[in-house]
Order: C-alpha cells, then sequence, then structure tokens
C-alpha cells in the first residue's frame, strides 16, 4: 500500500464530489478552503485542510485524504466477545477476525498492523512462544500485542515479560478486552 500525497490537486477533489473544477478554485479564492501555490503557479490543498474543509461544510471525505484505518487482528475470540469488540472498534478501526492463531500472526506479519490481540486461553498454542517471535523480528517489532483469555498469573507474567502490553484474565476478557483495544488504538 502506497502511503498518501502530501498535497492534492483541486481537480482531484472536484472529480471526487462530482463538481466543476472552477467551483473549487472559487472556495479557493474565497478563503473558505486553504491552498498554497506550487512553483508552476498552480493551487495544492494540504490533506489536513481538505478534511477541515470537508469537516465543517459536511461533505464527504475522500478515501484518498483520510488515513487508513488502523489495522488489528484478533485471533481466538469467542462470537460474543468479537461481537463486543466489533461493536467497540466499529468507526476507529478495521478489524481481521481468526479462529487459527497461526494465520492471525501471519497476517499480522504480513501487512502492516497495529494491534495484535490474541488468545491465550488455548493449551495447544503457545502465545507466549508467538508474541517472543513477533517481537524478535524489526518489522513487526511496534506491533502491539494484547493477550486475552490468560488462565494464570504466572503466564500473564510470561506473557508480558515476552512483549505483550496487556494480559487480561480470562474472567475479565469480556469486560476489558474492548476498552484496552479501544485504548491501544491512541497510544500507538
Amino acid at each position: 500500500m502506497t502511503p498518501p500525497p502530501a498535497l492534492i490537486r483541486p481537480s482531484q477533489l472536484a472529480r471526487f464530489w462530482e463538481l466543476h473544477p472552477r467551483t473549487v478554485h472559487l472556495w479557493i479564492r474565497e478563503g473558505r478552503l486553504p491552498a498554497i501555490r506550487s512553483p508552476g503557479n498552480h493551487f495544492r490543498l494540504r490533506l489536513a485542510d481538505v478534511r477541515a474543509f470537508c469537516e465543517r461544510e459536511g461533505l464527504p471525505v475522500p478515501s484518498f485524504v483520510s488515513p487508513p484505518a488502523p489495522r488489528v487482528v484478533i485471533a481466538l475470540a469467542p462470537p460474543p466477545l468479537l461481537r463486543a469488540v466489533t461493536r467497540a472498534l466499529a468507526t476507529v478501526a478495521a478489524l481481521h477476525p481468526f479462529a487459527d492463531p497461526y494465520e492471525a500472526l501471519v497476517a499480522a506479519a504480513a501487512e502492516p498492523t497495529q494491534i495484535l490481540a490474541i488468545g491465550a486461553q488455548e493449551r495447544s498454542f503457545d502465545a507466549v512462544a508467538a508474541v517472543r517471535a513477533l517481537k524478535s523480528t524489526p518489522a513487526t517489532s511496534r506491533v502491539i500485542v494484547v493477550a486475552f483469555g490468560v488462565p494464570s498469573r504466572p503466564r500473564a507474567l510470561a506473557l508480558e515479560k515476552a512483549g505483550a502490553i496487556r494480559a487480561i484474565a480470562a474472567k475479565q476478557t469480556r469486560d476489558l478486552l474492548p476498552e484496552v483495544l479501544t485504548g491501544a488504538l491512541w497510544q500507538g
């Protein structure tokens, strides 16, 4: 995925909003839409200025102006917990659920992921080794890892030592996981 450009042309906005380019130029000349001049004397718009203008004027924000939603990968979440997390993160993140924890790890390593929430309740899955492996690679060392459904305090300590920012006990998972993930989005 390529990063969005730092500046955009007024014609790009006009095309998105299905307006004549002169309308966008009029808004610029009236001072409603801040713009800068390029060395060739053409108008260019900053992404933050376009976002603010859209909010102020009630216009849809173009996808090429909006920053991509943070990516959250979650593994081994029972359906009720997944519904609670989906409700909590619906407007602020792109949630990618996985039933298989190994698929979740591969997905977190393959695409830029901000948060990996992984269930630590399965005996057949070594969550501590998985977190340690994820944190050992430079490409994935910045992924925020939250472990949930942790069966015991020693296991929670081992997960935090391996690199998880939070290990949530099994009995607290349903109440705390959506809150922790939402908080982690703003810290990351």
